[in-house]
């Protein structure tokens, strides 16, 4: 089974000024990434990805400012993941972002379990003005930033959690990397507040729930667990960041028992993983 996709204009990327061979060697790699997405139909080829990745400078990329809709946009930081990936990719995930629009219907819930500072919570939001966003990120000044972007495009339909999930209440440390892409939880760190997505479900009244982005650097399935009555009661299309085989078999089982299986879907990068009722 092929999971129906939304298909939506891809991000117009913007390259901030900066040393005028890094811009022009950046510049030269944006314009191939969009003719690249343009031959493919967006289904990329992940070996043209690698070597337009390497042409870019190992230094880092210059920030770069991305429209994801006509009057909403965000910032990606120079040097970190998200800005090296919109390049080269011509957009962040685009095939991700038209799965959770396409899944995502008026009335109903998007989750966004580690929005870091929101491309997919305010890709869906501002192409799905009729549904809802909860968009969680735990990091204070992530979370700011998204915060931020969110008041910028005026978008009234995302709601911000300032909190982790997990499968039990508890404040948590967290390893806060410079690239904010990696932060992750660990054995020390900044001790930050962590939920279950059920308990935040039913305090809002048990909504329809249509999709579940999840991508927290290797909890995925402690999320699925504090899920469980959510994914049982209303079955949301799953999109789950599974970078092994090992993380994607976890996945598999913690979901398994509600029905869950995994789908094609063209065009996802070989990291994440489509799961469907």
């Amino acid at each position: 089974m092929t999971v129906p996709r939304s298909a939506i204009p891809r991000p117009r990327l913007e390259v901030e000024r900066t040393d005028l061979g890094v811009w022009c060697r950046v510049h030269a790699v944006r314009g191939l990434a969009a003719a690249h997405a343009a031959v493919t139909g967006g289904v990329l080829n992940h070996s043209v990805l690698r070597l337009l990745d390497r042409a870019l400078p190992r230094t880092g990329v210059p920030a770069v400012k991305a429209s994801v809709s006509p009057g909403v946009s965000l910032r990606l930081d120079g040097g970190g993941a998200l800005a090296r990936m919109a390049v080269v990719s011509a957009g962040y995930e685009h095939a991700e972002g038209e799965v959770l629009a396409g899944a995502t219907k008026a009335g109903g819930v998007f989750v966004d379990v580690g929005a870091n500072i929101g491309w997919f919570s305010l890709l869906v939001a501002a192409h799905r003005p009729f549904s809802e966003v909860w968009a969680f990120e735990p990091i204070p000044d992530t979370a700011r930033r998204l915060r931020n972007a969110i008041g910028a495009a005026g978008l009234s339909n995302v709601v911000v959690h300032q909190l982790g999930l997990g499968d039990h209440a508890a404040d948590v440390p967290f390893q806060v990397t410079r690239d904010n892409a990696f932060t992750h939880r660990a054995e020390s760190g900044v001790p930050l507040p962590v939920r279950t997505l059920d308990s935040l479900w039913e305090r809002a009244g048990r909504p329809r729930v249509d999709c579940v982005k999840v991508d927290v650097e290797g909890d995925e399935p402690a999320v699925l667990r504090g899920a469980s009555g959510l994914l049982a009661e209303w079955r949301p299309l799953l999109l789950v960041e599974t970078p092994t085989e090992a993380s994607r078999a976890a996945v598999l089982a913690t979901v398994r028992e509600h029905g869950y299986q995994e789908r094609v879907c063209p065009g996802l990068l070989p990291y994440n993983t489509v799961l469907t009722v």
